[in-house]
């Protein structure tokens, strides 16, 4: 019998509201990151598809949906999706659309991506509140709706409200917010499988496939020292020595930026090379060990079960397919 991941206690519950014409790439951005976390099994996560007056839909590239239940048998979510699509205007005047969102009212918070702001203005809940949507329509936007302080930013949090334009933007967006409801090391798990870094060309050829890209340079500066000493670590002090800051300043970027500290951050990196190493070849845990800069086998499953709830072999034996770098196969 396979081994299973251990039970988690937290619970994500979400609904996703699409409109006509939406992104399918924005849609697997907010929810495919979720779908790693659920896959691991770092915490039940659960969603219900459901469109606009309960139609079927087609997405802006010709991919048909239905919604797995009618609106009014929603059930209660902590997360709700609103994504909008390219016929917001006209979803703007549909007389269903305050029904549609009445969903609004019971979750728990509200992401809303792409033009899905702009239907939310549209039926009054952002008036007064911080917005952000795609960064073509922010000067209409702001000209129809005066009473949104509209910000030029990738996302926007006002309360329970969220908003975000690009897939891109609901890319960071949702990771930022599996960090916040969900841990950081369920938001690095997630993060290390999608995130890229194109500016990195011999990519491939590193560890984790340039997945650990960073806006801010001291961190991405940090993170790459760690990267390079997988199999021969270094201490926190000579990581933060070398990037020109001191030890209490890099543990107060960290704990900031990534909401983590160095040292569990570091901790992280090795135990994904270390899951890399194992589902991708053939070497013993021994090897791998050797290979992440633990002094033995037993050292290296100790450390991934306090983090993983489960040893090395077990997590190669029950997900043989999931243990992936984004850049890798």
């Amino acid at each position: 019998m396979k081994p299973k991941p251990p039970k988690s206690t937290l619970h994500l519950r979400v609904n996703v509201l699409l409109f006509d014409a939406f992104s399918n790439m924005l849609l697997a951005c907010l929810l495919e990151p979720l779908r790693v976390v659920r896959d691991d099994g770092r915490a039940k996560v659960d969603w219900t598809i459901l469109t606009h007056a309960n139609r079927p839909l087609r997405s802006s590239s010709g991919i048909a949906i239905v919604p797995d239940k009618p609106i009014f048998e929603a059930p209660f979510c902590d997360l709700l999706l609103v994504i909008g699509g390219d016929r917001f205007r006209e979803d703007a005047e549909d007389p269903e659309l305050h029904r549609s969102l009445q969903l609004t009212r019971t979750a728990g918070a509200v992401i809303a991506a792409d033009t899905g702001a702009w239907l939310l203005a549209h039926a009054g809940y952002l008036a007064g509140r911080r917005s952000t949507l795609h960064w073509q329509l922010l000067a209409e936007f702001s000209e129809t709706f005066p009473e949104i302080m509209v910000v030029a930013d990738h996302h926007a949090r006002d309360g329970r409200w969220i908003t975000c334009g690009s897939a891109a933007s609901a890319l960071d967006l949702i990771l930022e917010e599996i960090g916040l409801r969900l841990g950081p090391a369920a938001r690095f798990d997630a993060a290390s499988m999608f995130l890229n870094d194109p500016a990195r060309p011999s990519a491939g050829d590193l560890p984790f496939g340039g997945a650990l890209a960073h806006p801010n340079p001291r961190i991405r500066r940090i993170i790459g020292t760690m990267a390079a000493q997988i199999e021969d670590p270094v201490g926190l002090a000579e990581i933060a020595k070398s990037s020109g800051m001191t030890l209490r300043s890099m543990v107060r970027l960290f704990g900031k930026e990534l909401n983590t500290t160095p040292g569990q951050f570091y901790l992280n990196l090795r135990l994904a090379r270390a899951r890399e190493l194992a589902v991708g070849g053939n070497r013993s845990i021994a090897e791998v060990a050797a290979l992440c800069g633990f002094s033995c086998g037993s050292a290296l499953t100790r450390a991934h079960k306090r983090v993983h709830g489960l040893g090395l072999s077990s997590f190669r034996t029950a997900n043989p397919s999931r243990i992936r770098i984004q850049g890798r196969s």
